[in-house]
């Protein structure tokens, strides 16, 4: 049973072995947060008093209105042009241009195989030459 009597106990951490050094930097790091916290509160009623905050949220509200305005402008082009068809007619002509730029690699593909032969036919004579002299 006095096992059990030692579960319930209350455990007390002895902190008398805490360097000298260990509670200096934890005042330090408490002056700190107190110093900075009464800047921000010194700065926060500057921005108040000044009518910044006042001023930064009326901007916000301006580009936030721009945008939504901008982004709606966008909308009622875009639909005006999938109406009158526009959009699928660069749709088409993109697709036709892709064709034919296709068909173009193509055509300079085989333009290119047909000249090869005459054209490098010198380097050929000399791998066949490297060739024989492996194959020896």
């Amino acid at each position: 049973m006095s096992s059990s009597s030692n579960d319930n106990s209350v455990r007390i951490r002895d902190y008398s072995n805490i360097s000298d050094q260990t509670e200096e930097s934890i005042k330090n790091v408490a002056k700190g947060v107190q110093e900075s916290s009464s800047s921000v509160r010194e700065l926060t009623l500057a921005l108040t008093r000044s009518g910044a905050i006042v001023e930064i949220a009326r901007t916000i509200l301006e580009a936030t209105t721009s945008i939504r305005d901008t982004a709606n402008e966008i909308n009622y082009i875009v639909k005006d042009l999938k109406e009158r068809g526009t959009i699928m007619n660069i749709a088409s002509a993109a697709e036709e241009t892709t064709k034919t730029a296709l068909d173009t690699i193509q055509t300079a593909k085989n333009a290119t195989r047909q000249t090869t032969p005459t054209t490098v036919k010198g380097k050929n004579t000399k791998r066949s030459k490297r060739e024989s002299k492996i194959k020896v």
